[in-house]
């Protein structure tokens, strides 16, 4: 390993030792200056030393810092996220600048484990407020720790018997709906933030092409981001609706890999205390085991058609050989014609399910203000179709739920990242 390089005209200081990983030292006679008398200060050249190798040159070091300038951003990055994999890595902070190549990396800076940012024209009292604040952070900014776990919030599946039932569309009218009716004070609301959709049916992304929103952070980030899961980190790196409600999804065209995210599934449950889960199209035998066991309700849609209902069949055959038949599943009957076959309760008594709520057929209505990037809820609110779905709201009406502590993003990189994201 390359030996580090000491800045000559940095006084020892032992209670801030910083160590600049990049690749190049054109930093150090600015920080050098600034930094004078109030810390040791080195430089370890990344192209020569891999992450691993860092742990030994960064020994006593307070904090690496990573360059942010110009065109090194991403570079860094992959290296933070290098290094966040690593046991023991001290903290993290980004030199960057105000301008908006920052900005444009700074979430990607954060779900790799950068824990602020320090300006590299910043006077030399910000630096040290920006150091001290992340040294006295408490542990779940380090990239070692993680979060409390309570993972008591509710979990609601919504599982289409086949695709094309109309899942997804009851998921974000329900949603935004169930938001809109438990409100959130807007300078709180992404941090506290109490109801998550999460969108995992097939096509992908329907979800957010409905809600007219579009979500820089994806399921499959998510899974690798676990230990990261808190309150704050949720509320910058979600993507979040007008009306409050997060949105958490597989990226658009990308297919649900085989993964059990029980892991993540107890963070987002320790974070919201109800988060709904669209699983439309998706076909049964492809679903994780551990979403179906933790969730507290499985509510199956269908409609009238002869096809959905064999789909239920085969669904429910498939649920009871994975042991998974139990008193959790609601039936939800979608686009209900009272002339057009079986009734609602005839369909739920012939598969012994409870009857949560039938919708009407509003098809035409739904499609027409899909098409013009509108919901029912706004577009129409007194429609039957949101009528319907008293029952639902009823049953997960926030004050039903433990509401979430009131809390602020507590560094200055979830502040502007919360702005980021607004």
């Amino acid at each position: 390993m390359p030996p580090v390089m000491p800045l000559p005209q940095t006084q020892s200081h032992p209670e801030l030792n910083l160590l600049l990983y990049a690749p190049d030292n054109r930093h150090m006679a600015r920080l050098g200056a600034v930094l004078a008398g109030q810390a040791n200060l080195r430089w370890v050249d990344s192209r020569e030393t891999n992450p691993r190798q860092l742990l030994d040159a960064a020994a006593g070091s307070a904090f690496v810092l990573l360059d942010y300038c110009g065109g090194n951003a991403a570079y860094s990055t992959d290296l933070a996220r290098q290094l966040h994999a690593l046991p023991g890595c001290p903290a993290m902070i980004g030199l960057g600048t105000t301008g908006p190549e920052q900005a444009a990396h700074l979430l990607a800076a954060m779900r790799a484990g950068v824990c602020d940012f320090v300006d590299i024209d910043n006077s030399t009292a910000q630096m040290l407020e920006v150091f001290e604040h992340v040294g006295a952070a408490p542990s779940p900014m380090r990239a070692a720790a993680t979060p409390e776990l309570r993972p008591d919030g509710r979990l609601i599946v919504l599982l289409g018997v086949r695709p094309g039932v109309g899942t997804s569309t009851l998921a974000t009218h329900l949603g935004v709906s169930l938001a809109e009716q438990n409100p959130v004070s807007p300078d709180v609301a992404a941090v506290q933030g109490w109801l998550l959709l999460i969108d995992l049916g097939q096509p992908a992304a329907d979800a957010a092409l409905y809600l007219g929103m579009e979500s820089h952070f994806s399921y499959e980030e998510s899974l690798r981001s676990v230990e990261r899961m808190d309150r704050t980190f949720v509320g910058t790196a979600f993507a979040h609706h007008a009306s409050g409600m997060a949105l958490l999804g597989i990226a658009s065209g990308s297919l649900l890999k085989k993964h059990e995210p029980i892991s993540l599934l107890d963070r987002l449950r320790s974070v919201f205390p109800l988060s709904l889960c669209d699983v439309g199209g998706l076909p049964v035998q492809l679903l994780p085991t551990t979403l179906l066991k933790s969730a507290s309700e499985v509510w199956l849609v269908t409609d009238q058609a002869i096809g959905s209902l064999v789909s239920l069949d085969q669904t429910m055959r498939e649920l009871e050989s994975r042991g998974l038949r139990d008193d959790r599943l609601q039936l939800i009957v979608n686009r209900f014609d009272a002339n057009g076959g079986l009734a609602d309760t005839q369909i739920a008594q012939r598969f012994n399910l409870p009857l949560l709520a039938t919708l009407p057929d509003r098809s035409r209505v739904l499609r027409s203000n899909a098409g013009l990037g509108r919901l029912l809820t706004d577009a129409a609110p007194r429609d039957p179709y949101l009528k319907a779905l008293q029952p639902l709201l009823q049953r997960l009406d926030r004050r039903r739920l433990a509401t979430p502590p009131t809390t602020a993003p507590a560094s200055p990189l979830a502040r502007l990242a919360n702005l980021l994201g607004r």
